[in-house]
């Protein structure tokens, strides 16, 4: 009950101000940088609530002022706090539709420009994505969970293309990252976050201009051996 309190509490505190900013601020740079002001703040609230502490690996593998893509696992719902406090550079991240639809938590993400795909829909994900890539700016890059949804036994499911298309459309050069020690913290099924500690590492980045769509499963494999690794 208190965990779901702090919850309520948080989402509330940092996200109805950041909702008037999202509608008053106009450009996805800007948008970026407020929004990643907003989970980190969010998360740095939260984690300690849960009894959660995080440690970053692999930061300077990374070039602050160099937009990515970048692409993690996910094993639990522990895992965007983790990321937020971890990558230093204002994101979009792409989230399914259905999140549109919770209060003040989907205002957030659709009042600063994040990234909304219909995993029903096909056409309108690579839209979508597409979309974004040519409005980045500056250091602002993109988020996405590789497999494209939360893993139930903790383990690495296949991953999607659509995170691949992205970097290739765009020229962004691809960022392995792997969360370790969430599943365990939020089991499938459970909303009780369990005190524990969770490791979050940045692997070098994978070129992707020049490329094609014939050198996807290459650069799949070398994602996936990373977050294997």
């Amino acid at each position: 009950m208190f965990q779901m309190a702090s919850v309520g509490l948080a989402t509330l505190v940092v996200g109805v101000p950041a909702i008037a900013l999202g509608l008053l601020v106009p450009g996805q740079l800007r948008k970026g940088k407020i929004f990643r002001w907003v989970t980190k703040s969010y998360s740095m609230i939260l984690l300690p609530v849960f009894g959660v502490t995080v440690e970053t690996r692999g930061l300077s593998r990374v070039d602050r002022n160099t937009p990515y893509v970048f692409m993690s696992n996910h094993a639990s719902h522990i895992d965007s706090l983790a990321l937020a406090v971890s990558i230093p550079h204002p994101l979009h991240w792409v989230f399914k539709k259905e999140l549109s639809k919770i209060p003040v938590f989907g205002w957030v993400l659709m009042s600063l420009g994040q990234i909304m795909v219909d995993r029903r829909n096909a056409m309108q994900s690579r839209t979508a994505l597409a979309s974004a890539a040519s409005a980045l700016a500056g250091n602002n890059s993109v988020l996405i969970y590789a497999e494209g949804t939360r893993s139930k036994d903790g383990k690495l499911q296949r991953l999607k293309k659509g995170g691949f298309h992205i970097a290739l459309q765009s020229g962004l050069p691809i960022v392995p990252v792997r969360v370790s020690g969430s599943h365990d913290i939020v089991p499938p099924g459970s909303i009780h976050v369990r005190p524990g500690r969770v490791v979050v590492e940045l692997f070098d980045p994978i070129p992707t201009e020049g490329r094609t769509e014939a050198d996807i499963p290459e650069i799949m494999t070398r994602v996936r051996d990373a977050l294997l690794s």
